[in-house]
């Protein structure tokens, strides 16, 4: 187990992370956290693990914290600090993970450290308190193409969307589909149709039989149906939803399918006979 001792560290003796977690820091909340820090005090400790060589200590979380105190010029800082032989990764990643929000690939960059690690994912998935799922996600995520992954990092794609875009092989089909999910804020069932479609189209694609701008232009001639396990209609993928439910209530929702089934045909039948 990790020993941690409290204490207060000068700011001029520690070092930032050689490795940090996260890809950048948003210069503007930094300058909200270091006014909150001004007023209010820090309420949270730093990690720090030291003393190493040349008696300077190395932050392991509490980044942030420490850049804006360093804004606002305070010389010392509360930490945590453990021995400087501590793997900081683990602490790290635990301490980042439950205390502010990383994009998905900064998350799928932690995955990746521990499986560099030797870590299998089931491990991976209980240090961080994620499903093996979530965590699977994030593997696939790293080879995506980078426009891909640059537009999750910026919140400018959903992960399920990204996920299908990520399908096409095509990079310039694939750029114009990313710029009219922009555009239009397609969801993922629409971006679902445009990736059937361009399977059913691939090839003329790939040797310029039919132009990007066709394609796109005829899209929305493209359909795929699906049968609604409720109501048993044939529907436009577009006009689905995702609904994941226990197997509990996927039975009592069949159960009251039936039960509204059969009082449509009681309903039908008193019709049929007072006619």
């Amino acid at each position: 187990m990790i020993q941690f001792n409290d204490k207060s560290l000068p700011l001029d003796v520690l070092d930032e992370p050689d490795e940090a977690l996260r890809e950048s820091i948003d210069e503007v909340k930094l300058g909200e956290l270091a006014d909150d820090i001004a007023v209010n005090g820090l309420l949270q400790p730093i990690g720090a693990r030291g003393p190493g060589p040349g008696g300077r200590y190395e932050i392991v979380w509490g980044h942030r914290r420490f850049l804006a105190c360093r804004m606002i010029q305070l010389t010392t800082i509360p930490a945590r600090v453990c021995p400087w032989p501590t793997n900081p990764a683990l602490a790290r990643l635990a301490e980042n993970f439950h205390r502010v929000d990383l994009n998905p690939r900064e998350e799928a960059k932690a995955v990746q450290a521990l499986r560099q690690q030797g870590k299998p994912l089931a491990e991976i998935a209980r240090i961080l308190r994620r499903s093996i799922g979530w965590v699977e996600t994030r593997v696939e995520l790293m080879t995506w193409p980078q426009e891909l992954q640059d537009a999750v990092a910026r919140g400018e794609l959903p992960m399920n969307t990204a996920r299908l875009l990520a399908e096409i092989d095509h990079d310039d089909y694939r750029a114009s589909l990313v710029r009219e999910v922009h555009r239009t804020g397609a969801s993922a069932p629409i971006v679902s149709t445009w990736l059937a479609h361009y399977v059913a189209d691939k090839e003329r694609i790939v040797r310029n039989h039919e132009t990007v701008e066709e394609i796109v232009n005829r899209r929305e001639e493209f359909r795929v149906m699906f049968s609604c396990e409720c109501c048993g209609d044939q529907r436009d993928t577009r006009e689905s939803s995702l609904l994941r439910v226990c197997r509990r209530c996927a039975r009592t929702l069949v159960d009251m399918k039936a039960e509204a089934e059969r009082d449509q045909d009681a309903a039908e039948n008193g019709h049929s006979a007072s006619s």
